[in-house]
């Protein structure tokens, strides 16, 4: 039985049909790329990263391999990963010391400084909104009223530690206190730019039974402000400092400040024997996982205490004390990642 003759001409047309398809399909370009390129360094002296990257690392060694991996690696060849780390998401309010509240954010952090005269803010967050539903909220969370505010600490002149300072104020009435170089530069004719008001240079400032311990370390901006608190374990006398600013800047002018400043700062810290690390972004300090260590903190005889009475009762240590030798060696990583990144960009650094 014969087939019918249509079925040839459809099979045909059909193929044409395809290979006409495939043909335009080869010529329409892919969509374009929406996943940003890899960082390069053209200019990278390739001898002298090597030297100050492995430099760090042997510096750094196993309890401060993560502040090496961030400061040396991530922030430099993965800047997208780096970013996301500090994305703005809410923290719970937490008591880090007998003296010291953290309230700030994921992006960014604040803290607050019990003293026998009240609160010492250090900074501000980014705007009026964080300042009162992050800051504020958190100190009421915490058993505070905003009316045990006295004074703001300032670290640096970037809009996210300053940008609450002006609500503060207004609403407040803190005391805000910086440096001469920062506000300065804070003074930018914005309506939201802070009002001048207690100016410091370097040296000791107390408030009530605290005394503050100041320096000023220029690099990340002109007028960072460095301190030196002490803090307090159940009891047992720690000295925490909080660096004015670790971002690296992008001039070789300004990392050579940076570099010298970590170099005064560093015998400043050594005289002073601090050994708790506290910083301005949860990312500098590992606050983020250090505070749910500290929630799960295991007391000796959980069973026999009601309180902790001494960090002695603890079977873990403070994660955020990590002691007078490892403090020193955390800066002189954060110099060598410094270096490492001078030479990644082909700059000569002249100290």
């Amino acid at each position: 039985m014969s087939q019918p003759r249509h079925r040839v001409p459809k099979l045909a047309a059909a193929i044409a049909l395809l290979v006409t398809s495939n043909s335009v399909l080869a010529q329409t370009p892919p969509p374009p790329l929406t996943v940003p390129p890899a960082q390069t360094f053209p200019n990278e002296d390739i001898a002298l990263t090597s030297h100050h990257l492995n430099r760090a690392r042997e510096i750094a060694g196993d309890d401060l391999y993560p502040h090496f991996m961030r400061r040396c690696v991530l922030s430099q060849v993965y800047s997208a990963y780096a970013n996301s780390a500090e994305a703005p998401q809410q923290m719970a309010p937490i008591q880090v010391f007998d003296n010291l509240y953290f309230i700030g954010q994921g992006a960014v952090s604040a803290w607050a400084v019990k003293t026998s005269e009240g609160l010492v803010i250090i900074d501000a967050l980014n705007n009026a909104s964080e300042a009162e539903y992050i800051l504020v909220e958190g100190l009421r969370k915490l058993g505070f009223s905003p009316a045990d505010m006295k004074y703001l600490l300032i670290t640096h002149e970037h809009a996210d530690h300053f940008g609450g300072a002006r609500y503060l104020q207004d609403t407040y009435k803190l005391r805000v206190v910086s440096s001469d170089i920062a506000w300065t530069s804070m003074d930018n004719g914005s309506a939201n730019r802070p009002r001048r008001d207690i100016t410091v240079g370097e040296g000791p400032w107390t408030v009530g039974d605290t005394t503050f311990l100041f320096t000023i370390t220029p690099g990340h901006t002109d007028g960072a402000l460095s301190t030196i608190l002490p803090v307090f374990d159940h009891g047992t006398r720690y000295v925490g400092a909080i660096y004015g600013g670790w971002g690296i800047p992008a001039s070789a002018a300004n990392k050579v400040k940076q570099l010298n400043s970590i170099a005064r700062f560093a015998d400043i810290a050594k005289r002073a024997g601090v050994d708790v690390l506290l910083a301005n972004h949860q990312t500098q300090d590992l606050s983020l996982y250090n505070h749910d260590l500290l929630r799960h903190r295991r007391l000796k005889d959980s069973a026999g205490h009601a309180a902790a009475n001494s960090p002695g009762d603890f079977v873990d240590a403070h994660p955020y004390v990590i002691g007078k030798e490892p403090y020193q060696r955390y800066l002189n990583v954060q110099a060598e990642c410094i270096q490492a990144s001078a030479a990644r960009s082909g700059q000569a650094l002249t100290q």
